[in-house]
């Protein structure tokens, strides 16, 4: 059986995808896809009450937004990594930290059963923000893709991205991703990273990194961000296959996938013999009307007049039309 979105649907993420268990405690969530394109795994509905209004989120229309939602009648959701057991929280709000002591005890419960096997402890909430690939490229190679200051860490190469979107058949979508003319590959400075480590890294690679900079419209970019091909992007119905594999790219612990010389081979094709793109601009052309400096670099005929000064010869056109009627009559 197929199952299909409706076009107008915000989300492509089915809540059967959705739904997952948090690898470090084992704590169910919900994963939804955030109004800025990215994912968050947030906990069953709560009641908002006891909530820091800093804390809490609300789910409209599949996409889950910061704040509380008036109309979801006094409950609200909390993002899972500011709760998970799992993780040390200083200076946790106290009702929030009754909530980690309750889901505490249900991970040990849940160990101690033999039910779930613990993932090795994150160092801070930020991983596990999203969901990291686990499959990478034989020799590890990730590349990075940039928008303005927002770096993405892709699951491989640029040309083995895949579209994320489930076809017909149910299973996953075939086509990549890449699109040679939407972006170009570009040396940037590496983010700054804290401590002896992130010196020696920034040491390491001169302090640059070659990424793929986007240079597309916004829908180019969030194409590339909903990781889906052209074919799935716009105009489809079809729902994600599974999560997107970008992870937000941190220095330390991605230090291994810093790409220091430029790839090859990414360059667009090139244009036909002869095509050419711009051939300058054209020698502006000024108004004829008297003392108009209006000009234009559009192809316009000898004596042309800007609007301003059409306006002005129309409406005295018609005065001296008036003029020669009332002569006429006389």
């Amino acid at each position: 059986m197929s199952m299909w979105l409706h076009r107008a649907n915000q989300s492509s993420l089915l809540r059967s995808t959705g739904a997952d268990r948090c690898k470090y405690c084992g704590i169910r969530v919900d994963w939804f896809d955030r109004y800025d394109t990215k994912r968050i795994p947030l906990t069953p509905e709560i009641p908002s009450r006891r909530v820091p209004a800093r804390f809490q989120w609300h789910v409209d229309k599949g996409v889950a937004y910061p704040g509380a939602d008036l109309r979801a009648g006094g409950y609200c959701r909390l993002p899972h990594p500011a709760v998970c057991p799992a993780l040390e929280h200083p200076d946790l709000p106290k009702e929030l930290a009754e909530v980690v002591m309750m889901l505490g005890v249900r991970m040990h419960n849940s160990i101690a059963r033999g039910e779930f096997i613990p993932a090795d402890v994150p160092q801070a909430e930020e991983e596990i923000s999203e969901p990291d690939p686990e499959d990478t490229e034989e020799d590890g190679t990730r590349h990075t893709i940039c928008y303005h200051s927002a770096l993405r860490l892709a699951p491989c190469r640029l040309e083995d991205i895949q579209c994320i979107a489930a076809i017909e058949d149910g299973t996953r979508c075939p086509n990549g991703i890449l699109d040679v003319e939407e972006g170009r590959w570009e040396e940037i400075d590496i983010p700054y990273a804290p401590g002896r480590a992130g010196k020696m890294i920034l040491t390491q690679a001169d302090g640059k990194m070659w990424v793929w900079s986007l240079t597309g419209d916004f829908n180019t970019v969030t194409r590339w961000f909903k990781q889906r091909c052209g074919d799935h992007y716009q105009h489809s119905a079809a729902p994600d296959h599974g999560p997107r594999e970008w992870t937000d790219f941190r220095v330390l612990p991605h230090a291994d996938f810093i790409v220091t010389e430029r790839p090859e081979g990414y360059d667009p094709p090139p244009l036909p013999e002869g095509f050419t793109i711009h051939d300058g601009p054209r020698k502006p052309q000024r108004c004829a009307g008297p003392g108009c400096f209006n000009s234009t670099v559009s192809p316009v005929e000898e004596g042309w007049l800007c609007w301003q000064c059409t306006r002005v010869a129309k409406r005295r056109e018609r005065i001296h039309r008036r003029q020669r009627k009332t002569h006429s009559g006389h």
